[in-house]
């Protein structure tokens, strides 16, 4: 029989507990794919347990495509800003950047990310710091929009 989304959803929900990393992982992807306006309301059930995989999931991949995830939910996902906010400084490149790239996502709602966002200016990797750059322009606040200007001046 054909799964509804939210059933699809709350399969995918279950298999974020899975033992197996490749489960997760693929849970992980499933959610932030699943684009429809129906998905993205039923992935945000999925917040709590994508935040649970970004703050303490010791595979890198497992964080990254949890930061990922994040990123189509959008402003629905603004109860995940704090945890994106510490996943800009992941000791894993990857992570940073889709970390960047989620809070863009959310836009206005991530306000609170501005500092750490400009501090990614600082970043080795140039995929973080672009990531950064426009994160910024579309939370859009003035004071991230003149980092954005004086950072890309200094390029």
């Amino acid at each position: 029989e054909k799964l509804t989304q939210e059933q699809k959803v709350e399969k995918l929900i279950k298999q974020l507990q899975d033992q197996n990393v490749d489960v997760r992982m693929n849970a992980v992807r499933a959610l932030g794919k699943i684009g429809t306006p129906e998905a993205i309301k039923a992935a945000e059930d999925a917040i709590p347990f994508l935040i649970q995989q970004l703050q303490n999931d010791q595979d890198k991949w497992v964080r990254m495509l949890a930061a990922m995830a994040l990123g189509p939910i959008g402003e629905g996902a603004v109860n995940a800003v704090p945890t994106l906010i510490q996943a800009l400084q992941d000791q894993d490149v990857s992570v940073r950047y889709y970390a960047a790239y989620a809070l863009g996502k959310i836009g206005e709602g991530a306000v609170n990310a501005v500092p750490t966002l400009i501090q990614a200016f600082q970043d080795p990797h140039a995929t973080v710091r672009q990531g950064a750059a426009e994160a910024l322009e579309k939370i859009g606040t003035p004071e991230a929009l003149k980092a954005v200007e004086e950072y890309q001046s200094r390029q």
